[in-house]
């Protein structure tokens, strides 16, 4: 008996508090006293699962595209944002008319791909409880940015190569004037001592025929 009123008093709170509003515009406070704000918003995350949210729409699960509907909707300005709109006609476009030798993706694959292609960091699938493998824009993005990588690590390596090899030529060249001017210094002694003893050689040879 317990049980059975619990469950009818959350089917009429959810009735009134959960099923009319979208997901981000259900109350976060507690409607009742009998029950604390953390109880509530408990009971409001497990209505927000797909297993959850069945009743809302008519016994079936709401898929991922339902649910992106549901948490972007203003009920204030009563439609979505410019950006909302032209995300949920691309994900809707994506679902009509696949791409030609493409098969029917699932939703929560379109809407994956849509964000990723929309978003840097999306977190709405995960927020939501759906689990999703990496899109497969996603898995583009990636390959991509590891061929750029590649690309540029074996840029950098040439130009390391390249300056390496400079490196070596500048210093070879350096050390091969070093030993020209030792060389050319030693060279320089040597006929400087020749010239020395020549001179040498000259005084006395002048000294002995001078007259005495």
């Amino acid at each position: 008996m317990i049980k059975n009123a619990v469950r009818q008093q959350r089917h009429r709170l959810k009735k009134k508090y959960f099923n009319p509003f979208p997901l981000h515009l259900v109350p976060k406070t507690s409607p009742i006293r009998s029950m604390t704000d953390q109880e509530w918003n408990e009971l409001v995350e497990y209505w927000k699962t797909p297993k959850g949210m069945g009743d809302k729409y008519n016994d079936q699960e709401p898929d991922a595209l339902d649910l992106f509907k549901e948490c972007h909707y203003s009920k204030k300005k009563k439609c979505y944002s410019s950006n909302v709109q032209q995300a949920i006609t691309q994900m809707e476009n994506k679902l009509s008319t696949p791409a030609e030798c493409e098969e029917q993706m699932s939703v929560t694959k379109v809407v994956a791909d849509v964000l990723a292609e929309n978003t840097r960091k999306n977190l709405f699938l995960q927020n939501v409880g759906i689990q999703n493998s990496c899109p497969r824009s996603s898995v583009r993005n990636i390959a991509a940015q590891l061929e750029a990588e590649k690309r540029a690590n074996t840029d950098l390596r040439s130009v390391v190569n390249i300056q390496r090899e400079q490196l070596d030529l500048l210093s070879k060249q350096m050390q091969e004037r070093e030993e020209l001017r030792v060389r050319e210094q030693g060279e320089m002694k040597k006929r400087q001592a020749e010239m020395e003893a020549d001179m040498k050689k000259l005084q006395l040879l002048l000294s002995k025929i001078q007259p005495s």
